[in-house]
C-alpha cells in the first residue's frame, strides 16, 4: 500500500522537511504540523521540520520552522495539500534529495518521486490520520498531533457537513477527537467572530451581486476592508457567507491584497476547479482559488462562471 511505501521512504532519511501551499488554511497547516509531531514522536532521532508561513487564521495551530538552504541537500521533502508546483509556498523543497506528495486535490501534474493523491479524502489531515492507521506498528499519534489534525479535518469537511465526508472521515475524526485536547479552545480560534466580522457578513448579504444564471459574487476592495477593519485573509475565508442562499449556485469572492486580487470559488453544483485553472488557479471540484493581478479580469471570471452555470442547468434539463 502507498501508506507503507511512504513510511518506508521516511525511515531512510535523518532529515525531513514538510512544506505546504501558499495562503494556508487549517487543513494545510494541520497536516504539515500533524505529520511533523507524529514523526518526531515516532522517530525521536530524526530532525523533522515544518516550513512556511502562517496567516492570522492558522497561527494558533503552532509554530513553523526556519531552515537553512543547506539542510535540503540530504533531506527528504514532503509536500502536503498542494496540487500544483507553483502553489508550493516555499520552492526550496524541490532541492531536497527526494520528494513525497500527499494531497486530496485532483492530480494536475506529477511533482514528486512518490505521490499519494486521493480525492476521496475530505482533507489531507484525514490522509495523515490514515497513514497512522495503516502503520500503527511504526507511527505514533500524540495529543499535540491530534489537536491540529482535528482542526484541519473539521474545517475542510465543513464540520463534517460537505459531500466529501465519508464513514472513514467520521471514524478518523473520532480517533483524534478521543485525545484530551481542549475542544472549546480550538472552536474559539476557528469559529468565533468579531463584531466587525459580523457587520461584514451583513454587508455582504445586502451588497453582493447575483447574475441571472445563479452566480453570486462580491468584490471586496481595500475601502471595504478598511471600513470593517479586516485583513484580506479574514475576508477571503468568509466566502461561504453566500453558501446558503437558495438562488445562488456558484459564488465568488474577489478580495484585494497589496498587489493582487485573490479569487475564491465555491459551488453547490457547477464544477469550479476547471474555472480556476483558466486563471492559473486550482483546487477541488466545488472549492477552488486563483490569483489575478487586476480588477479588469473580474468580468472575464464572472462570464466563465455564468457559462458554467448555464452548462450545469442544461445537464439537469432545466
Amino acid at each position: 500500500m502507498i501508506q507503507k511505501e511512504i513510511v518506508d521512504l521516511i525511515e531512510q532519511y535523518d532529515t525531513i522537511i514538510i512544506h505546504h501551499h501558499i495562503q494556508p488554511d487549517p487543513d494545510c497547516i494541520g497536516s504539515a504540523l500533524g505529520l511533523k509531531y507524529i514523526l518526531q514522536a515516532s522517530y525521536p532521532e530524526k530532525r523533522v521540520y515544518a516550513v512556511g508561513k502562517h496567516n492570522e487564521k492558522t497561527r494558533f495551530l503552532g509554530e513553523l520552522d526556519e531552515v537553512h538552504d543547506d539542510v535540503y541537500n540530504d533531506a527528504l521533502g514532503i509536500i502536503v495539500d498542494v496540487g500544483d508546483k507553483h502553489r508550493v509556498e516555499d520552492q526550496r523543497v524541490f532541492h531536497a534529495k527526494q520528494l513525497i506528495k500527499i494531497d486530496h486535490h485532483p492530480m494536475t501534474q506529477p511533482i514528486a518521486d512518490l505521490e499519494w493523491v486521493n480525492t476521496s479524502f475530505a482533507a489531507v489531515t484525514e490522509m495523515i490520520i490514515d497513514l497512522v492507521v495503516h502503520n500503527q506498528d511504526r507511527l505514533m499519534l500524540t495529543t499535540e498531533a491530534a489537536r491540529v489534525l482535528y482542526a484541519g479535518l473539521l474545517t475542510d469537511s465543513g464540520r463534517f457537513y460537505y459531500e466529501n465526508v465519508s464513514e472513514r472521515t467520521l471514524h478518523h475524526g473520532a480517533l483524534v477527537y478521543a485525545f484530551p485536547f481542549d475542544k472549546q479552545e480550538l472552536y474559539k480560534h476557528i469559529y468565533y467572530k468579531s463584531i466587525e466580522e459580523l457587520k461584514f457578513t451583513g454587508f455582504v448579504q445586502t451588497h453582493f451581486t447575483l447574475t441571472e444564471h445563479g452566480v453570486g459574487y462580491m468584490k471586496v476592495n481595500q475601502e471595504i476592508l478598511n471600513r470593517f477593519n479586516l485583513h484580506p485573509d479574514d475576508a477571503a475565508d468568509m466566502v461561504n457567507i453566500l453558501s446558503n442562499i437558495k438562488e445562488v449556485y456558484l459564488w465568488i469572492f474577489f478580495v484585494e491584497y497589496d498587489g493582487f486580487i485573490r479569487v475564491e470559488f465555491r459551488s453547490r453544483g457547477p464544477v469550479v476547479n476547471t474555472l480556476a485553472k483558466k486563471f492559473n488557479g486550482g483546487g477541488h471540484r466545488f472549492a477552488s482559488g486563483a490569483i489575478i493581478q487586476s480588477w479588469d479580469e473580474v468580468e472575464a471570471i464572472i462570464d466563465v462562471a455564468n457559462q458554467a452555470c448555464i452548462a450545469y442547468f442544461e445537464e439537469l434539463g432545466e
